[in-house]
């Protein structure tokens, strides 16, 4: 199996990252030869580069690519995708970390289902969310544990978040038809929000999946620098992400998925909102105006419904900043 882990001055995380996949293997052994590491080094300028080669002395497989200039996090891991040539491939961000076992566990899942009707594309696993000390499980947001699903079952209903909302892309565990159908990519012109369309694209685009019972992986919080907590115009891709994901849904023909997409939209435009004295002003009016644009996309019937669910004081927060609703 394949690791992709995309790193960008990432000096002070990787030597965590790096112990805990040399930490994998049943019982938190080592899974030596079966363990394939891919890293891109998105044009770091800090001591990342020898950070990786101390890592060479733990890691069996471990491959490195480098970027010369930053090309951002969705280039570096879609590089290491075709790099990567395991039969399955995950991601690790290089602050985050793999508990012991956790990808064994993740195999042994993967194997169990392979004679159901030709095995699942993908699995899910559950998380931890790091903040200093403090840790705080995550479940993914599915009961049925180690049983074979319809991916699209995992987008619906409306009124609660679902697994595509569940976006951190190192739950995922992608087969290699997922790899070779090309849905491992990320849209590379998103400058944030790129793991919620590639979440849709990912449950429209496949059969099967499965939510396996494992250790998990630790996610950081609040990590200087980090993309969820920047105050400009990047955080206005999650608007173009959902433009994606409405083209795809009209493409494919799916309208039910619809009332879903704008609830989500509406739901991550009032956290914006609640946010907004980070942003200066060009960057809150380009955030309206960009929302008016998507929000006129769906039917009229469809926006007052899902107003109404988000709840009466989360939409007025949002009509108040001049969204039409």
């Amino acid at each position: 199996m394949s690791v992709v882990v995309p790193a960008r001055d990432a000096a002070a995380h990787l030597p965590d990252a790096f112990g805990s996949l040399a930490r994998q293997g049943p019982g938190g052994g080592d899974l030596g030869d079966d363990l394939e590491v891919v890293v891109v080094d998105d044009g770091s300028v800090d001591d990342t580069a020898e950070a990786l080669e101390d890592a060479g002395s733990r890691l069996a497989r471990l491959d490195v690519a480098r970027h010369p200039v930053p090309r951002g996090v969705s280039a570096a891991r879609n590089h290491g995708v075709r790099r990567a040539t395991g039969r399955w491939v995950t991601f690790l961000d290089p602050d985050d970390w793999f508990y012991p076992g956790h990808l064994a566990a993740m195999l042994r899942s993967a194997d169990r289902h392979a004679g159901s009707a030709g095995g699942v594309d993908f699995l899910v696993c559950d998380q931890v969310r790091a903040r200093g000390r403090d840790r705080r499980v995550v479940r993914a947001p599915e009961p049925r544990r180690e049983a074979v699903l319809d991916p699209r079952t995992g987008i619906m209903p409306t009124t609660r978040s679902t697994l595509v909302n569940y976006v951190q892309v190192s739950s995922r565990f992608l087969s290699r038809r997922v790899v070779d159908d090309g849905l491992a990519v990320f849209d590379e012109d998103l400058p944030t929000a790129e793991d919620r369309e590639w979440a849709w694209r990912l449950l429209l685009g496949t059969s099967a999946y499965a939510v396996a019972d494992s250790p998990g992986y630790v996610y950081r919080r609040q990590v200087a620098g980090s993309l969820t907590d920047i105050g400009d115009a990047r955080q206005l891709g999650f608007l173009a992400a959902y433009d994606a994901v409405l083209d795809r849904l009209r493409a494919a023909g799916l309208p039910e998925y619809e009332p879903k997409a704008l609830r989500d939209v509406l739901v991550v435009l009032h956290h914006h909102v609640r946010r907004r004295g980070a942003y200066p002003d060009d960057v809150r009016a380009q955030m309206v105006t960009r929302a008016n644009a998507l929000v006129s996309r769906f039917d009229r019937d469809v926006v007052v419904a899902q107003a109404a669910r988000i709840g009466h004081d989360r939409a007025a927060a949002v009509r108040r900043q001049g969204v039409h609703l």
